[in-house]
């Protein structure tokens, strides 16, 4: 299994052997109008605006021919283009992240790398999950650690379209290479794939085998 990561803004290549022959194009972007100063509901505003600029080139660098995105009315879910592209997003105040697929529903998810209170971590992992990623009796789950755990459980979660509902369904089983998180759902196997940005993680998962992801960095 090979990683090579360009000097930013050089795209960073992502290699999965065994898999499908799919090229998967993920696009991040850094979110703008986030000054304090601004209202809420206005710097909500600008990251979802931010999300959708970042929907569209990820959409043309991989071909979809759609320009309409839009949601279902229960849990926001995104459905199909008309052409049968999938697709997801993902943002925050930093960073915005997306993703389109002709192959199968999948899920990208980013988070600020920073160390969480334990009750969280407990909640959302057990032991043998925790020790997967690290943790000892000597050393508790550490920021990485839990940002591995949860942005890989939701960029599963949002490609089975189920959400943070079937989290308990949702289990980390080995995550000895730092690209890649290997999960099960209701024990099915599945992957999240990671990549590093400055002080966030970013991760990506497909119900449909892929073998190379494409992160378009900032």
């Amino acid at each position: 299994m090979t990683s090579t990561s360009p000097p930013s803004p050089a795209p960073t290549f992502r290699e999965l052997p065994g898999a499908g022959g799919d090229l998967l194009v993920a696009v991040i972007h850094r979110t703008p109008d986030q000054q304090a100063e601004r209202p809420a509901p206005e710097r909500v505003a600008a990251q979802r605006a931010a999300s959708r600029r970042a929907l569209a080139e990820a959409a043309a660098r991989a071909g979809c021919p759609d320009s309409t995105f839009e949601k279902s009315g229960e849990r926001g879910r995104p459905i199909p283009t008309a052409s049968g592209w999938h697709w997801s997003i993902s943002h925050d105040a930093t960073f915005v992240a997306a993703v389109v697929s002709k192959r199968g529903p999948l899920g990208i998810d980013l988070e600020r790398i920073a160390l969480r209170r334990r009750l969280l971590v407990e909640r959302v992992a057990d032991e043998t999950e925790r020790e997967a990623l690290g943790e000892t009796p000597d050393a508790l789950l550490d920021a990485m650690g839990f940002a591995r755990l949860w942005t890989s459980k939701e960029a599963v979660l949002k490609a089975e379209q189920i959400g943070l509902p079937g989290l308990t369904d949702c289990k980390v089983v080995l995550a000895d290479d730092p690209c890649l998180t290997r999960l099960t759902f209701r024990a099915e196997p599945r992957q999240a794939v990671h990549t590093v940005l400055d002080s966030h993680l970013v991760s990506l998962s497909s119900t449909a085998p892929f073998q190379r992801v494409l992160w378009m960095r900032p």
